[in-house]
């Protein structure tokens, strides 16, 4: 049966999700990318069942595996993408020497642009965005383990990002029957444009286009550093809030095996 819920995000000043392995000055996103949120899931039940860092990595892949849909839509904000100059330790063995080393001063340290995003409030607020997340069960196999996603979960996530990217949830909301919708719809979250999603116009406000790495059905953690590569990626529409006054909608239209989720005013797009 399948289980949603509605997270609500506060962020202190924006976040840094970097764009992996195109160069040491990488560019940031609009918003945190799908497995950016899974990795933070990941990160609380890692602590909460005492697994290990090694192990921790293979929870991303469980979580992907019973995910129907995940999207994300800015309450209150909007994103200005920059980069900044930040100063960084070497740790690597070149020619038989292990860095940083202190008779080579220049080559333990490094200083390149890195990209980050902050998130500018439309009101006097803090920069919020909302997250629609929907499972197939309420219970992840794991290492001959069962364990349970439920609403405490997301209350203890506590950064979308970098250590710098610190975040705290100020709303969850949880649904054991969200409304199922087929055919056609308008949703207001991001949306991913898999095989069967017929983007057709877009209702209000702007939308842009952004590749994230596909969160839906991984097979191992490898699978997500194959982005390098360009492997294993999905496009997605993301919506921008320009004015509190209104909100992003597109309308779609959907094949076979994709739904529209709905809870209240809140629709995504998902498989079914």
């Amino acid at each position: 049966m399948p289980i949603g819920y509605i997270v609500e995000t506060e962020f202190l000043w924006g976040f840094q999700a970097n764009v992996i392995g195109l160069s040491k000055t990488p560019p940031s996103f609009y918003y945190p990318p799908p497995t950016t949120f899974l990795g933070a899931l990941a990160e609380v039940l890692a602590k909460e069942h005492g697994i290990g860092e090694e192990r921790g990595k293979e929870i991303i892949p469980a979580i992907s595996r019973n995910l129907s849909a995940i999207g994300v839509k800015p309450v209150n904000c909007f994103p200005v993408k920059y980069e900044d100059i930040n100063r960084i330790i070497t740790v690597k063995k070149t020619s038989g020497r292990y860095y940083p080393d202190p008779k080579d001063l220049a080559k333990s340290f490094d200083a390149p642009a890195r990209g980050k995003t902050i998130l500018i409030s439309l009101n006097e607020e803090p920069p919020k965005l909302k997250w629609f997340i929907v499972f197939r069960d309420s219970t992840l196999e794991f290492n001959d383990r069962k364990i349970v996603l439920d609403e405490n979960i997301f209350w203890k996530i506590h950064r979308l990002g970098s250590k710098e990217s610190i975040v705290s949830i100020t709303n969850v909301i949880a649904t054991e029957k969200p409304d199922i919708a087929k055919g056609s719809g308008v949703t207001n979250y991001s949306f991913p444009l898999v095989e069967g999603v017929y983007p057709e116009f877009h209702v209000s406000e702007a939308w842009e286009y952004e590749i994230y790495v596909k969160p839906f059905g991984l097979r191992s953690y490898d699978d997500i550093v194959q982005y390098i590569a360009g492997k294993n990626t999905l496009p997605y529409m993301v919506p921008l809030k320009k004015t509190m006054f209104r909100e992003a909608r597109y309308r779609v239209k959907l094949g076979k095996n994709l739904v529209l989720y709905r809870l209240g005013e809140e629709v995504i797009v998902g498989y079914g």
